[in-house]
């Protein structure tokens, strides 16, 4: 229930203030980019890559997507196995993405640009309160199966 009631008064302040310019529209911006545009560009450069390999517009966001071996130094510091990732805008791959998960990671990103600076904390958040009732931390995730969901209605 606090996801939606906070998920309803985001939306309706970025509507507000997406509209707007001057600093409220570059606050709305800055909202929607940090710091998850500034992990992913930390975490790219970290790799040792200069640049995504591609961009892709999926409606109404654009993924920067990277895809290249030199990830997995980074995708392999988490305690689970990871096939993707996302950070901002910004979508790490080992190799090749697929439509599909394509699909599920710019879920991430709209979650990234709906929550902005909170996105991490409600994450894993959401993982430790699933965990904590008795559920899987990550399949039981809302992150997760909103992502989940989104793939399945792309594709």
């Amino acid at each position: 229930m606090f996801f939606s009631w906070g998920a309803a008064l985001i939306d309706a302040w970025l509507a507000v203030v997406g509209g707007l310019t001057g600093v409220a529209g570059k606050a709305s911006r800055a909202w929607k980019a940090l710091p998850g545009d500034l992990l992913g560009l930390i975490v790219m450069r970290g790799s040792g890559i200069a640049a995504p390999n591609r961009t892709v517009d999926a409606g109404d966001v654009t993924a920067l997507v990277v895809e290249d071996p030199r990830v997995g130094r980074y995708l392999d510091l988490g305690l689970i196995p990871i096939h993707a990732q996302t950070l901002g805008r910004y979508v790490f791959c080992r190799g090749p993405l697929d439509d599909r998960t394509l699909a599920h990671e710019c879920e991430h990103i709209r979650q990234w640009q709906r929550w902005g600076p909170l996105y991490l904390a409600l994450y894993f958040g959401s993982s430790g309160f699933a965990f904590l009732s008795g559920r899987h931390a990550y399949r039981d995730n809302r992150f997760e199966t909103a992502a989940r969901a989104r793939a399945d209605r792309d594709f």
